[in-house]
């Protein structure tokens, strides 16, 4: 009869099992939270997203996606006087920093031509993504797309109504950029764009043209720094405006929260999504607008309004 010898359970075993165990534990915290904020949330009969968010249905390259536009007041109740004050902006603040985002292959020439470009107001373009997880291997489903033209601000929110209209957000988004010479982010440089890139690589979509990038995550923590508990894209706008978001998600439930639109094709969840990202663009506009009043270099505040304006900083080539 053969002996059945019993493995013993070293400390590797129990590592694994209580690594297993926690990340049992943290989805069920998490699914419970998400569950309870979507009944807070969600009031009447499910909607179809074009109820829910109303836009137009659109196509590139036989490509379909979803696309919401929103104009002056539409953005923000504040959105005329932002708008008004980002037109007088004539130079960078002192405090950011405008690198070059140039193709991967890109010749020295073609970074010199951006580098050198004039930027204008009506030549920046505040973009923000939404995705269904952290990892670039899964879906970008939602850009938001923030301009000034003649009526203030205009946003355009390209969203992908499932899965498989990913190629057409990022069409829409490849089109849009290359109109414009500079991109204004909050933690951009690190997420937004190389998330991007990596997506449109896997659509096979030609590279981004040359532009200027400004993020300002960076800038925030030069200024708020020390000041404020975090720096945080709502932390920094709770600190400007004065008070939050009403009917906000808070960003950690968002790619669950498309994954059940997807699933359901109840698009209620989406309205409150597409607020999140209207205004994390519109926020970008008012913290650029706020550091490119005159302040003083030694407390991060605006100081004297004769105070005189900020010298342009030097512009960073990417590598």
């Amino acid at each position: 009869m053969p002996v059945i010898t019993r493995l013993r359970r070293g400390p590797w075993w129990w590592r694994r099992r209580f690594i297993r165990d926690e990340q049992r534990t943290h989805y069920s915290r998490f699914e419970g939270e998400f569950q309870e904020m979507l009944s807070s949330t969600l009031t009447g009969e499910p909607e179809a997203i074009d109820s829910a968010v109303p836009g137009e249905a659109r196509a590139m390259e036989d490509s379909n996606y979803y696309l919401v536009q929103f104009s002056g007041p539409e953005v923000d109740a504040m959105s005329p006087a932002e708008s008004t004050r980002f037109a007088r902006l004539s130079s960078w603040p002192d405090v950011t920093t405008r690198t070059v985002l140039a193709p991967r292959r890109a010749t020295g020439d073609a970074i010199q031509a951006v580098h050198s470009a004039p930027v204008a107001p009506e030549r920046v373009l505040f973009l923000d993504i939404e995705t269904a997880g952290l990892s670039a291997n899964t879906y970008l489903f939602l850009v938001g797309l923030m301009y000034a033209n003649g009526n203030g601000f205009h946003v355009e929110q390209v969203l992908a109504r499932d899965y498989t209209e990913e190629k057409g957000v990022l069409l829409h988004v490849h089109e849009t950029m290359s109109r414009f010479d500079t991109i204004v982010t909050y933690n951009g440089a690190t997420f937004d764009i190389p998330f991007i890139r990596t997506r449109m690589a896997v659509h096979r979509i030609a590279e981004l043209p040359p532009v200027g990038s400004v993020d300002l995550l960076h800038a925030s923590r030069r200024v708020f720094r020390g000041t404020l508990p975090n720096c945080r894209l709502v932390t920094v706008e709770k600190h400007l405006r004065g008070s939050g978001r009403e009917g906000d998600i808070p960003s950690r439930f968002i790619p669950r929260a498309y994954h059940e639109f997807v699933r359901t094709k109840d698009a209620r969840i989406m309205r409150n999504v597409a607020y999140h990202n209207r205004m994390d663009l519109f926020t970008m506009a008012v913290i650029l607008n706020h550091l490119g009043e005159p302040r003083d270099p030694l407390m991060g505040t605006p100081s004297a309004p004769d105070a005189p304006p900020p010298d342009f900083p030097s512009v960073n080539v990417a590598n």
